[in-house]
């Protein structure tokens, strides 16, 4: 059984990694560089996630991973969704489905241009994507991570945030820690 001192030791540990992971990836941290720079950016990552030891890479951000459409606060909202799901009121919808009439869930680029378009002519605008596995049995889990990647950028430069509704435990544990990591 481990002793509380080491427990924290390996919980401050594992925190300052994922602190220079975080760091290094958004260009904040430079290699080489003086104490001054990962003292100041550590303290600024702690005041920002609450002075506590949970990570910075899971503080809501432009990319946040959620279990139902209860936790999306935003007045705009795009949802891409399968037809036959109900619409809240207010919100705007991209069905997905092979049926035609609608979006095809192999058809990423039409997806992503008309995502776009909306976001485009309403900025701020949060994108709720509640079909990721669904997307995921049609093109796999490297396309469907291309596209969301490019999409979070689209939604990052527009001002709004996205959201993917999904339960972890329909997910590999490699392919969740992928998408884990694109969170903030």
């Amino acid at each position: 059984m481990m002793t509380s001192a080491l427990t924290e030791g390996l919980h401050v540990h594992l925190h300052n990694h994922l602190q220079k992971r975080y760091l290094y990836s958004r260009g904040l941290l430079i290699p080489g560089k003086g104490m001054v720079v990962k003292a100041l950016t550590s303290m600024l990552i702690q005041a920002w996630a609450g002075n506590s030891y949970s990570s910075p890479l899971r503080s809501p951000g432009y990319f946040n991973i959620i279990g139902s459409r209860e936790a999306v606060r935003e007045g705009s909202v795009l949802l891409v969704t399968r037809p036959g799901r109900e619409v809240p009121p207010g919100w705007k919808a991209l069905f997905v489905s092979t049926v035609p009439g609608f979006i095809g869930p192999r058809e990423l680029p039409k997806l992503l241009h008309s995502i776009i378009d909306e976001l485009k002519k309403n900025p701020g605008t949060a994108v709720v994507l509640e079909c990721p596995e669904y997307m995921v049995l049609h093109n796999g889990f490297r396309s469907f991570l291309r596209f969301l990647n490019a999409l979070r950028d689209h939604v990052m430069l527009t001002g709004g945030r996205l959201y993917l509704i999904t339960d972890p435990s329909v997910w590999k544990e490699r392919e969740f820690a992928l998408l884990r990591r694109m969170e903030g």
